[in-house]
């Protein structure tokens, strides 16, 4: 089971601004590394050092590293709804255009706890199996 958690969108959106950014990159390293532990086969999964690196290194490529990252990163959000069964609602669009004007993280956040409560719903559900035509729920369980 991933280690993902919910956190309040308004809440990592506050501590962001108190701790002048601070909170906000270990956020960001935090979120990435739970995409990643929830759906590793997506292709398009960074590392969250490779992000915080993006950021801080983003000035020698011109900003170009970080962008990168940034859409592959929403495209991982994306793909880790459809891994855990949801219908993908997360917009790159808006995502962008929220990050302009300084309030990702509020939808970014929101979007990570549906993720987190529809997997912490599955694990609640009883373990089926499929056999022979038919799903057969595992004894024990």
């Amino acid at each position: 089971m991933p280690q993902a958690k919910t956190r309040s969108p308004f809440g990592v959106w506050i501590l962001s601004i108190i701790t002048c950014g601070i909170y906000g990159m270990v956020w960001m390293y935090k979120v990435t590394e739970e995409v990643r532990s929830i759906n590793p086969q997506n292709p398009e999964n960074r590392t969250g050092a490779n992000v915080i690196l993006s950021l801080f290194f983003g000035v020698f490529t011109l900003y170009i590293w970080p962008i990168i990252n940034w859409f592959k990163f929403c495209g991982s959000v994306k793909a880790e709804q459809q891994a855990v069964g949801l219908q993908p609602m997360f917009s790159t669009g808006l995502a962008t255009f929220l990050a302009l004007i300084g309030f990702s993280s509020i939808y970014v956040q929101s979007q990570q706890n549906q993720v987190v409560i529809a997997i912490q719903q599955r694990m609640q559900q009883p373990q089926q199996q499929f056999q022979g035509g038919g799903y057969q729920q595992q004894p024990g369980y």
